[in-house]
């Protein structure tokens, strides 16, 4: 793959985004077939046409714990919080937006599979595998009736996908305090600031003065 390749995964109306720093060596796509056949007496086997299945996507590569030359990004994001946000984006309801430059792909897909390890000779440096499959809206129908001359009409809507997440939110309780929130939600009491630049117009200037019953939205 050329520099002018660039792969981006995307999630929350591109609200959040990564793009990979290393290009996989590889790149799978299974374009499969519900086809269908059967055997008639005097015809032979007949074809039955059927939709075509959703598209698979399958890589494998790594993230960096250091920069190195042939790297896609100018700054290195740590190893681990790009793992977290992939698993977050996975255990979450909405697809992510699967973007491939220069070869066409443009789809929004949902993560079926994804591993990673952490090996030995260049530590913090995650390999990956991931596998996404194309997400598709459901398309309704709407049955126009006409009484007078007896006849329905069929009209398809396509619906645009909406990758967009609700915002999610916390009621503190008695004896709560911002490092406590992020502790409790991300796993890491040094992320209240996120909390607090999401809630400033509610806090205001000093985050360490919260009180039971406001409501906060957490990022």
């Amino acid at each position: 793959m050329g520099t002018r390749y660039q792969i981006w995964l995307t999630y929350n109306a591109e609200k959040e985004k990564i793009r990979l720093p290393v290009l996989p060596t590889s790149f799978k796509t299974v374009n499969g077939s519900n086809n269908d056949s059967v055997n008639i007496t005097g015809l032979g086997e007949i074809v039955i046409m059927q939709n075509r299945p959703a598209l698979k996507f399958s890589f494998s590569s790594f993230f960096p714990a250091a920069k190195f030359p042939g790297i896609q990004v100018e700054t290195i994001t740590k190893p681990l919080s790009l793992i977290q946000k992939i698993n977050s984006w996975k255990a979450g309801k909405a697809p992510v937006h699967f973007i491939v430059t220069a070869c066409g792909v443009d789809i929004y897909c949902t993560i079926e599979d994804f591993q990673y390890s952490e090996e030995g000779g260049d530590p913090g440096t995650y390999q990956y595998s991931i596998t996404l499959k194309e997400y598709r809206e459901i398309k309704v129908r709407q049955v126009k009736v006409n009484t007078q001359k007896k006849t329905a009409s069929v009209a398809k809507n396509e619906p645009r996908v909406d990758n967009s997440v609700k915002p999610k939110t916390y009621t503190v309780k008695s004896g709560d305090c911002l490092f406590h929130i992020a502790k409790k939600l991300y796993g890491s009491g040094s992320q209240y600031t996120k909390i607090y630049n999401a809630n400033k117009k509610l806090i205001g200037g000093n985050p360490n003065l919260i009180y039971p019953g406001q409501v906060l939205t957490i990022p």
